[in-house]
């Protein structure tokens, strides 16, 4: 989790206080009976991101991933890199992808396109620093910038189409927050605040705004609670999570909500075929049944230790953590399933689950690729 702060000097001094007050030792994860090995196939050093909170993405065929200062693409199965384009500013946001073509955006407000063949297609100057992951829809890429304004661009040009800007906080989280398509490739998209909204694609202008949850406390680091991760569209609901505020899944075409649960999440949602997982910012993972939000069950065995947001694989759910640390957990009960080791440096973002193959990058850099056997 990182804190973007727009607000005083005097906020940051707070900030640093609070944290420093509420550190907690990290639980040591507990010995079980392995039920499923993940084996590592290959893993590349992408080289240092610097602070950015990076992950890699399906583009097309392949895998990319980035650094800070470039985007590397490679064949899923064996590795094989297929190229490396440098950028010319520093990344600070995701990666995105749209078929083949690769997308990222910059600390000074470049967002670059790289085409099939790693070739830089266009640049384009969005005039604030960058964050999160940039949407590919029809002919248009979406990015966001650290106030939280949206910007469209078209895809073969660059040129901008229009921005949607919601109102701003004295503090925002940077959490590598996504986008989503909806109904007539509509886009949805989560705000600080606990705001979500659907767009409409061609003009930006608003099809409908919920609220995911309601900012409270009696200062402004409890009053934060912006949107995490990316929201996920499932059939007729989208779903999303906020930090220090709720779970909740809406229809896709109304807004009208679904149901809601209390909840500090970190990182995207997780779903299989009948559940949501959360990751809470204590630590805990939350399975949730996807038509009600009640709980089916609750893990509390990573408490402290700064997990990912968790992906599904099958029957099992994933997680990584502050140490490098990959955690297979069974998805009917909770239970520890399997476990695999990285480089020891944290794992910021859910892992990426590509048909039996899983893929997660490090904060360190590395990018690696398990299957499971």
């Amino acid at each position: 989790m990182r804190l973007f702060i727009t607000g005083s000097v005097i906020l940051t001094v707070l900030l640093t206080t609070a944290c420093a007050t509420q550190r907690r030792e990290p639980l040591d994860l507990p010995k079980f009976e392995q039920r499923v090995s993940l084996q590592k196939i290959w893993n590349k050093s992408l080289g240092d991101p610097r602070g950015a909170i990076l992950s890699p993405i399906v583009a097309g065929s392949r895998v990319c991933g980035a650094s800070a200062k470039s985007i590397s693409c490679f064949n899923g199965d064996t590795g094989r890199e297929l190229f490396e384009t440098k950028i010319n500013e520093q990344i600070s946001g995701g990666v995105g992808a749209g078929g083949e073509e690769v997308f990222v955006g910059g600390e000074d407000g470049v967002v670059t396109l790289v085409d099939a063949s790693g070739s830089v297609k266009w640049e384009s100057n969005v005039s604030n620093s960058v964050t999160g992951i940039p949407l590919a829809v029809g002919g248009l890429v979406i990015v966001r910038d650290v106030q939280g304004r949206l910007i469209a661009l078209d895809r073969e040009t660059g040129i901008l189409k229009w921005d949607f800007q919601v109102p701003s906080q004295s503090l925002i989280l940077r959490s590598n927050p996504g986008l989503a398509v909806g109904l007539d490739e509509s886009i949805l998209a989560g705000f600080h605040g606990g705001i979500a909204m659907n767009l409409e694609n061609a003009t930006g202008e608003e099809r409908w705004g919920v609220n995911v949850s309601i900012p409270s406390g009696d200062n402004d680091l409890e009053r934060i609670s912006d949107v995490v991760g990316t929201p996920i569209v499932l059939e007729q609901a989208v779903c999303m999570a906020t930090f220090q505020g709720r779970a909740a899944c809406f229809d896709v075409e109304t807004g009208r909500q679904n149901w809601s649960v209390k909840v500090s999440a970190v990182g995207s949602l997780g779903f299989d075929n009948d559940k949501i997982f959360v990751s809470d910012s204590i630590g805990h993972i939350l399975a949730l049944d996807r038509k009600t939000g009640a709980l089916l069950w609750r893990n509390e065995s990573f408490q402290y230790r700064n997990i990912s947001g968790p992906s599904s694989l099958g029957p099992w759910v994933i997680v990584g953590d502050l140490e490098g640390v990959i955690s297979l957990l069974d998805s009917t009960d909770g239970s520890f399933a399997g476990r695999a080791k990285t480089d020891g440096s944290p794992i910021l973002t859910n892992p990426l689950v590509i048909g039996d193959k899983v893929f997660v990058q490090t904060s360190e850099g590395n990018l690696y690729a398990f299957g499971l056997e």
